[in-house]
């Protein structure tokens, strides 16, 4: 058999075989294609030659698939799978208008979440994706229509609306207050630290806020560090330790009880939230009530 083709199959010639091994049969596979045995039979021999592999043993009942066959058959049943899941997913973004929002993970979960059912609420014939992610969106290599970052500087040519300043404040959980009860938590329990690597340096962090409490050298104390603003929250919930939390996030937090505020005193982050967008993303459905939402509820 000659040597393997680079180049790929015809997707009729494709078909052909997976409809031949699905029923074991080229007349069975002929007719369900609407050719003539021969043509799917030719199709399947220019198929063998161009993997350069024999597919089909021929008995006298129909055809069976070699080891190779069986194995290309695997290939082919999964990108045909592929193909139709696209295919549906286009069929629905057709008749269903989608935005799709980006947002800082912890922003995504603590702030966008417990409102999301307003989004609904304000357009139920729009749907709406959510994708939580750090790194920068590339408008051009993502379905990304909108955006919310930290400060405006990774986007200078997009479009922004402000969404709000932040502040951090100490909290922490009811069960490690009362672990340290009788004693000055500030200055005994495990403080929570967040690593937000380059962007740490507008998070105004534990040593921060100790100097503006007049404290200029803080006691040693154990601690966690956490890279993700929603693990350390979290762990302030279960009581790891104190905890500078951004106001906003910790919202619903600290209405339920789960997080109590421990002093009073905030420090503002460096740079606000914004959301920035691409001109094209407008002529999207539902591109300026986004806007008008998030707007809103970032001012309420």
């Amino acid at each position: 058999m000659p040597a393997p083709s680079p180049r790929l199959p015809k997707i009729s010639v494709i078909q052909s075989f997976k409809v031949a091994a699905e029923l074991g049969s080229l007349a069975k596979a002929a007719a369900q294609l609407a050719l003539t045995p021969a043509a799917v039979s030719q199709q399947i021999r220019q198929l063998e030659e161009q993997l350069g592999s024999a597919l089909f043993v021929r008995t006298q009942s129909g055809v069976m698939l070699t080891e190779m066959g069986k194995e290309y058959l695997r290939y082919v049943t999964e990108a045909f799978d592929i193909l139709h899941l696209g295919q549906q997913n286009l069929r629905h973004a057709a008749s269903t208008p989608r935005l799709t929002l980006y947002s800082l993970p912890a922003l995504a979960s603590k702030w966008l979440l417990p409102n999301i059912a307003q989004w609904r609420e304000q357009c139920p014939d729009i749907d709406l994706a959510l994708h939580g992610t750090h790194t920068q969106v590339d408008f051009n290599a993502t379905p990304a229509d909108f955006v919310i970052c930290f400060g405006e500087d990774r986007y200078p040519q997009l479009d922004k609306q402000l969404l709000f300043f932040n502040e951090v404040l100490p909290v922490a959980s009811p069960a490690l207050l009362q672990r340290f009860a009788g004693q000055d938590v500030l200055q005994h329990a495990p403080l929570i630290h967040l690593d937000w690597g380059n962007e740490g340096r507008f998070l105004p962090d534990w040593r921060s806020w100790f100097e503006a409490k007049g404290i200029d050298d803080p006691p040693t104390q154990p601690s966690f560090s956490f890279n993700l603003t929603s693990l350390a929250i979290d762990a302030a919930v279960a009581g790891a330790g104190l905890l500078l939390g951004q106001r906003r996030l910790i919202a619903d937090e600290l209405a339920r009880g789960d997080l109590v505020i421990v002093d009073p005193l905030s420090l503002p982050l460096s740079k606000p939230y914004f959301l920035a967008w691409p001109q094209r993303s407008l002529s999207q459905p539902g591109s300026d009530a986004l806007i008008r939402w998030l707007t809103q509820l970032a001012h309420s």
